[in-house]
């Protein structure tokens, strides 16, 4: 198997056909495009959209590739209630990439003053969003200086002139680590920029573990065989997918910062002007007939797309203090529920406590039985609601690390409030509860379809 883009767009068109709209008609890359995708979530569809023609460019765009958790179970080759069970699976065998000499990517290549960022369909989102457009669908690999080791990771890139884009690296993160070992020796980051990827692709770029762990391995694991690497031409020793339909090089700036933003981030919410690091850009490399891969933000694809890798690392972390975890659920943004055979009623609280200080991403962790289908919010409120005592149930961690992507931060610095709910049942009552039941054997008697024939 190819893991490229055009091979995955093929197999939508096979086995899911209604998953993939191609649109012939022109575009305007300024709010068009995402409101052709809120106008389609509206009526709960999420497809892949081809836009064939986009007005100012020459490329194609296509969005929304992973705005499915069924496209996600496709590309795993899985059922859809196993995505995070197989991303977990396939994260634990990890397979090195493969260097090859070529690759389709360096079909067209230029270097220097030929690079030209406005070439690229790259979209204004939101009113209220800065006028400059984002490239949004870029993972970017750079190297740690002291280690060696890579990183692949999404960062949001605003087009700041012909060969220059900012780039936001959120405090904490493992990118924003290595940027800073840079920046104490003095030098520029070097990195390359991919787009137009398989899922498997994005999904292993996603991966939420330690430091130091090669992404480009989980993705071989995922896969289930190595991904075709090629070094950039003038980054040496950074490698980017031979399949990608577009590489970025260039470098980062160690004292350099330009204003980036306003911009509507995966909350929903727009977060304010900042200040970022420029990246000039050295070369640009992509296919024939390159398709230009966005993902829209704010919207499904991008909250769908992290959910393996967030439920994955979340599942480890909560069964490293209690292993009778037996799910995790991302159910929004923020917000994790999970669902544990309780043996110990103090071992919710110990959950709660690790998840919340173990990731920026976790502010609201709800704990429930394990009879509750932690994917049912209908079941996860009642628990809340007949279980949980405000004056015992609800931890509120006052001062933690949090994003400012979250609206209510109160400051630059990402610290937040953080807060866990019990919502299981105590394990010796104060008073005799009981559940409704009805006789198994009853239930098993009774023939719906027979009664509601007329």
């Amino acid at each position: 198997m190819t893991i490229d883009l055009r091979g995955f767009l093929d197999k939508v068109r096979e086995v899911r056909r209604a998953d993939l709209i191609e649109i012939d008609r022109e575009v305007d890359p300024r709010y068009e495009t995402t409101a052709i995708v809120a106008k389609l979530e509206e009526r709960q569809r999420s497809p892949i959209l081809l836009f064939k023609k986009v007005k100012g460019s020459a490329f194609p765009l296509v969005t929304n590739v992973c705005g499915s958790v069924g496209r996600l179970a496709l590309a795993l080759d899985c059922p859809i209630k196993n995505v995070s069970a197989r991303y977990a699976e396939g994260a634990e065998r990890p397979i090195a990439p493969a260097v090859v000499g070529d690759g389709p990517v360096r079909e067209n290549v230029l270097c220097g003053a030929d690079v030209d960022l406005g070439r690229l369909p790259a979209l204004v989102y939101h009113e209220g969003d800065s006028p400059n457009p984002y490239i949004t669908g870029a993972i970017v690999v750079a190297r740690d200086p002291e280690t060696g080791k890579s990183n692949l990771s999404y960062h949001r890139l605003m087009i700041a002139g012909r060969d220059r884009t900012t780039i936001f690296m959120e405090r904490g993160k493992h990118l924003d680590g290595i940027f800073q070992k840079h920046v104490r020796l003095g030098r520029p980051m070097p990195v390359g920029v991919f787009m137009g990827i398989h899922p498997l692709v994005s999904l292993g770029a996603l991966y939420s573990g330690a430091a130091g762990v090669e992404e480009y391995d989980i993705v071989g694991g995922l896969a289930n065989q190595a991904l075709p690497v090629i070094e950039c031409l003038t980054q040496p020793g950074l490698f980017v997918p031979a399949h990608a339909e577009m590489v970025l090089e260039g470098v980062v700036a160690h004292d350099e910062l330009a204003d980036e933003g306003p911009f509507g981030e995966f909350t929903g919410y727009g977060t304010g002007m900042t200040r970022a690091p420029v990246l000039r850009v050295s070369a640009m490399t992509f296919r024939h007939g390159c398709l230009y891969q966005d993902v829209v933000s704010g919207h499904l694809e991008h909250l769908i797309l992290p959910m393996p890798a967030i439920e994955r690392r979340a599942l480890a972390d909560a069964r490293a203090v209690v292993p009778g975890v037996t799910r995790v659920s991302m159910a929004a943004p923020f917000t994790t529920i999970v669902a544990l055979q309780k043996t110990d009623d103090a071992q919710p609280r110990a959950i709660i406590d690790k998840l919340l200080r173990a990731d920026i991403y976790a502010k609201h962790v709800v704990v429930v039985d394990a009879d509750v289908d932690v994917g049912d919010l209908r079941q996860v409120l009642a628990a809340m609601g007949l279980h949980t005592q405000a004056t015992t149930g609800v931890h509120v961690l006052p001062d933690e690390l949090g994003t400012p992507l979250d609206p209510s931060c109160p400051s630059p610095s990402g610290r937040v409030a953080k807060m866990g709910i019990d919502a299981t049942r105590a394990l010796s009552q104060s008073r005799r509860v009981t559940r409704n039941t009805i006789p198994q054997a009853v239930l098993d008697a009774i023939d719906i379809a027979e009664l509601l024939k007329k």
